[in-house]
């Protein structure tokens, strides 16, 4: 087996391997998509919540009543936090996912290249040793004829 046939495997199996790490990008792309929609949503309920506070406090409530509103004011601002470091830890598996799929996409690259040069080594070698042939040919069919 020659060193084109031997490659071309590895060149297919670098290529499902570049191909896989571009899915994992675009997953964890969409993933970090949808933990900043959900930061969006909490950031404009707090907002609305704070206005019905202060709504609620214009018209006088008690004492019970703030501290409900405060303790789930609270809440809000933790559940903020929280979903602030999801984007955080998301923003780092995307970054990884992107340094991954660029090394894989390197070597793909490489082997396909090193893989054209190989061809043509091959061409270059089956177009001499075709020419040996039919020099070999051609200087006995010369022989004969004298």
């Amino acid at each position: 087996m020659n060193r084109v046939a031997r490659l071309k495997p590895v060149l297919r199996i670098a290529e499902l391997e570049v191909d896989k790490a571009g899915q994992m990008v675009a997953s964890a792309s969409q993933q970090l998509k949808t933990e900043q929609q959900k930061l969006q949503q909490l950031t404009s309920y707090q907002q609305e919540y704070g206005q019905r506070m202060i709504t609620a406090g214009q018209a006088g409530i008690t004492a019970d009543q703030l501290r409900m509103y405060d303790r789930f004011r609270e809440q809000l601002e933790n559940a903020l936090t929280h979903q602030q470091s999801r984007i955080t830890q998301c923003e780092t598996v995307l970054a990884n996912c992107k340094t991954q799929w660029q090394a894989k996409d390197i070597r793909f690259k490489s082997l396909e290249k090193l893989l054209v040069k190989l061809e043509r080594e091959a061409d270059v070698a089956l177009q001499k040793s075709e020419q040996k042939n039919h020099d070999e040919f051609a200087r006995r069919s010369a022989k004969r004829h004298w």
